[in-house]
């Protein structure tokens, strides 16, 4: 049975959310089943997985990844080419 556009849509959510770093307990889960429905109500055309993972921004807050300094300090150098 081919998989409907509205399964592929959450899927690729849910897929991005715990990529993302984003526990997918129950409530998250819920908003993105809202995430989906709302983006369905706009239309279900083709672009309707593209357009929910563009939507996640809005309704979920993301985790923020910094980033550590190098250790030790990186310095610029060479290997004696001229």
């Amino acid at each position: 049975m081919p998989e409907i556009l509205c399964q592929q849509a959450l899927e690729r959510v849910l897929t991005y959310l715990d990529d993302d770093g984003v526990a997918l307990t129950t409530d998250a889960c819920r908003r993105a089943l809202r995430l989906v429905e709302t983006s369905m109500a706009m239309g279900a055309g083709p672009d309707l997985p593209a357009r929910c993972i563009d939507s996640i921004p809005d309704i979920f807050e993301r985790p923020h990844e910094s980033i550590p300094d190098a250790n030790p300090p990186l310095k610029r150098g060479h290997i004696g080419y001229e």
